[in-house]
């Protein structure tokens, strides 16, 4: 098996400090990261963004990560997609913008021709669109002359050699990029134009109507021309890409848009299939919080096996949302190993916390979670699984219908499809074959068939029968499976007969079931060691850019609960409470004004300003009080309790054995510490916890800590059995971190994917199609937390 490696898109939106960028990187290092992926996100350009200052810092920052031996990548732009960098390229070359064909109903003295559908006669409009135009390899080698050669030149030239790799991100066709098509709209390119006039001659122009609608030769025509996209994008960005790398020693690896599923990749790039061949290592991006369709984690790892060393990249977990809890992770990370992917990039981690890098894809991982120490201990369960059970050797290969797709596909559909992992897409002939295609693929799964997958071409031009097998590239196959669509052709035809549809057999089930009959449970008496740290995310009105107030209520009185802090995310000009100036200390972090000792019971008021923030920001009021709602908890949606407030401050009196969100503590980002002592009447070999709810919890035994435990069978290792008698048992209770950020006013609560749009209600791709508009309520959602009820021993 091939080790797993992992890394963070280390989200650089801060100005450059050393200080800071060693101690994040000793951070990720002791997370149970091997490296990162430099990744310049929302930077404010201090200093200015591929600068001499600039790379100068990145240097200083590349050979640290060499002296602590973290490996190190450098993502090619400022924000994403690659390819503009970061506006320069399309400065000094106007030209190289993306164009699409776009269908106007008026005509346009641009268009290149017109057709009639029915009644209506639409004219197809040459149009420039956002980005770069990706099918034109000069494009390509100015992109790689502006970042790639002045990283390569101004790095300090140990620091250019410690880098491994280059990093691109979603490059597609120009078919997604705004401004978004009226009606529909195709890849086109001066390069395509071209293409087409030397397969077709003059004639392209009269047939170019048949990829918006269907006529005589329609099928033909639009597999020439998406084989010709398909082509053209490899030839025009990868291509040129990949030979830069592998002439200065380094690795090019990233994912394009749209991988989830051949009908989505077809109007992105064509066949991921082909693409992949032109990567150092196959690379998908695979967001979300649970597992999603197999395809695509499949295909990537496919190409590795047939035609490279195995290796295959995953951008993986961003948008799983603050409620992500470690076994999310745990099973996520698994269900992309056993697809055998092999290097896994967690999207994302911030360099810098403020309220604009809360909101932007939660989670920031592993930095920011409240489960952060937890982390090294998820990667380390993943790698010994992965080793205890590796994936299944591949004997089945699948024929994805891409020419099938490509012949009844029209533009249109793309209007109608999801715009961020194509879950829903139009009941149209092309939509069916796809819908055909992915049953087939979990049928085979169903069965226990371990498969990778090609496309038509890739076995047509380089597969071959050998000893009664299927070889391609590097891997041979006893079985073939044709995808309902697949167009294979000439000398190829042989294929559907040669060999027949086959099941590699289904793995014998794993049992992990406990025996129930020997467990013994017992009740647990928790007492709190000390007072939580507790915090209370305080809600503000902007009264005018950059300008905000709140009220919050306090009931108890001056000094009763010890010293009180406004923790605000973002920088601030000034900050009054009640009318009187705050001391606010400014820090990497945001700022912290420590209140009067003073601070009486009653409303008060916060009027503060901010730097950069626009938008509402995060500012917690921290302390050791309680946080009580004037209205009950009702059960909520996804896993959460919900109440419509108001909220008060309040001395502390939580009783342990209370549902402590209710209890006072539904914004605590720290961890509930209890005590409890239990006996046992005979050795015991495993140790589990009853009726907990938490993200996790870490337990001690007598003064020796035995490590973490979480969801869903919250089990305790043991390295040797635990002695008879009295014992003394410590636990630390991690809240969810949904509770700490939210979006608390998400009308569905803890949702499994989040952009920033959810943070903030506006709705959008992620939402559910019935969701209202906006999507945020009046009233407030948190996970549960609660100490466990009961040890589990056996």
């Amino acid at each position: 098996m091939i080790p797993p490696r992992f890394y963070t898109f280390w989200s650089i939106n801060g100005p450059l400090d050393q200080a800071r960028l060693r101690e994040q990187m000793r951070a990720f290092q002791a997370a149970g990261l091997d490296g990162v992926v430099f990744h310049p996100r929302f930077y404010p350009g201090i200093p200015p963004y591929m600068s001499p200052a600039y790379l100068g810092e990145v240097s200083a920052a590349i050979l640290y990560a060499k002296e602590i031996g973290l490996r190190f990548w450098l993502y090619d732009e400022n924000g994403w997609p690659s390819g503009t960098a970061d506006g320069q390229l399309l400065a000094k070359y106007p030209e190289s913008a993306a164009v699409r064909l776009d269908l106007f109903d008026k005509p346009d003295a641009a268009a290149i021709g017109s057709f009639k559908n029915g009644t209506k006669t639409w004219y197809m409009v040459p149009r420039v669109v956002e980005g770069i135009d990706t099918l034109d390899p000069k494009v390509c080698e100015h992109f790689l002359e502006l970042i790639h050669e002045r990283y390569r030149t101004g790095l300090a030239p140990e620091a250019f050699d410690y880098v491994e790799a280059f990093f691109a991100d979603e490059p597609e066709s120009g078919a997604i990029k705004g401004p978004m098509p009226e009606t529909a709209g195709a890849p086109w390119s001066p390069c395509l134009k071209a293409a087409l006039e030397k397969k077709f001659g003059t004639d392209y122009a009269r047939l170019l109507p048949l990829v918006f609608a269907r006529g005589e030769g329609y099928r033909e025509f639009r597999v020439a021309y998406w084989e010709l996209v398909t082509d053209l994008i490899g030839e025009g960005f990868f291509a040129p890409y990949l030979a830069w790398c592998r002439k200065y020693g380094k690795q090019f690896i990233g994912h394009v848009k749209g991988e989830e599923h051949p009908l989505f990749q077809l109007p992105m790039v064509g066949s991921c299939h082909r693409i992949y061949r032109q990567l150092s290592m196959p690379g998908i991006d695979s967001l979300e919080r649970f597992p999603a369709l197999d395809f695509y984690p499949r295909q990537a790892s496919a190409v590795a096996r047939q035609f490279g060393d195995g290796r295959c990249m995953v951008e993986c977990f961003g948008g799983a949302g603050w409620g992500a809890a470690p076994h999310d992770l745990e099973r996520y990370l698994l269900w992309l190993g056993r697809n055998g992917l092999t290097d896994f990039v967690f999207h994302l981690s911030q360099y810098r916390l403020d309220s604009a890098a809360i909101r932007d894809w939660p989670p920031s991982e592993p930095l920011h979670l409240t489960w952060r120490e937890a982390f090294p201990e998820v990667i380390a369960r993943v790698k010994r699984e992965l080793a205890a059970r590796p994936p299944t050797v591949c004997d089945t290969l699948v024929v994805a219908p891409y020419r099938g797709l490509m012949a009844e596909y029209e533009p249109w559909e793309l209007m109608q499809t999801n715009a961020h992992v194509a879950t829903t897409y139009p009941d149209t002939p092309a939509g069916r074959i796809n819908r055909a295609f992915l049953a087939k693929l979990e049928e085979l799964k169903v069965a226990g068939v371990a498969y990778d997958v090609t496309d038509e071409r890739t076995l047509e031009e380089e597969g071959r029968f050998e000893g009664g097998r299927v070889r391609l590239g590097q891997m041979s196959y006893a079985h073939l499976v044709v995808g309902d669509g697949a167009d294979l052709r000439g000398g190829a035809a042989g294929w559907r007969t040669a060999h027949s549809e086959g099941s590699a057999g289904v793995p014998p089930a794993n049992s992990t079931k406990r025996d129930l009959e020997i467990a013994s449970t017992f009740k647990l008496d928790w007492r709190l060691a000390e007072p939580p740290l507790n915090a209370w995310l305080l809600e503000f009105k902007a009264e005018e850019p950059g300008v905000f107030s709140g009220k919050f209520t306090t009931a108890f009185k001056s000094g009763e609960v010890g010293p009180l802090a406004l923790r605000f995310a973002d920088d601030i000009l000034t900050a009054f409470l009640d009318g009187q100036p705050l001391v606010v200390d400014q820090g990497g972090d945001g700022a912290v004004a420590v209140l009067p000792p003073s601070l009486s019971a009653g409303e008060h008021l916060l009027r503060f300003s901010c730097v950069r923030e626009k938008r509402l920001p995060y500012v917690w009021l921290e302390g050791r009080f309680a946080v009580l709602s004037q209205s009950p908890y009702e059960a909520g949606p996804n896993g959460t309790i919900r109440t419509a407030g108001p909220f008060v401050a309040a001395p502390q009196t939580i009783a342990p054995e209370a549902e402590l969100i209710a209890a006072g503590l539904p914004f605590c980002a720290r961890a509930v510490v209890a005590e409890a002592v239990v006996t046992l009447p005979q050795p015991v070999g495993a140790l589990s916890f009853g009726g907990v709810t938490a993200d996790a919890l870490r337990a001690s035994l007598d003064g020796q800590p035995m490590g973490w435990a979480w969801g869903p069978d919250w089990s305790l290792p043991l390295i040797q059995p635990l002695a008879a008698g009295e014992h003394r048992l410590r636990v630390e209770l991690i809240p969810s971190t949904f509770n700490h950020f939210g979006p608390h006013h998400y009308y569905n609560g803890d949702w499994h994917v989040i952009s920033g749009d959810q943070m903030v209600g506006v709705k959008n791709f992620a939402d559910l199609d019935d969701a209202p508009t906006p999507t945020h309520i009046a009233a407030w959602h948190f996970k549960p937390l609660r100490l466990p009820r009961s040890l589990i021993a056996n």
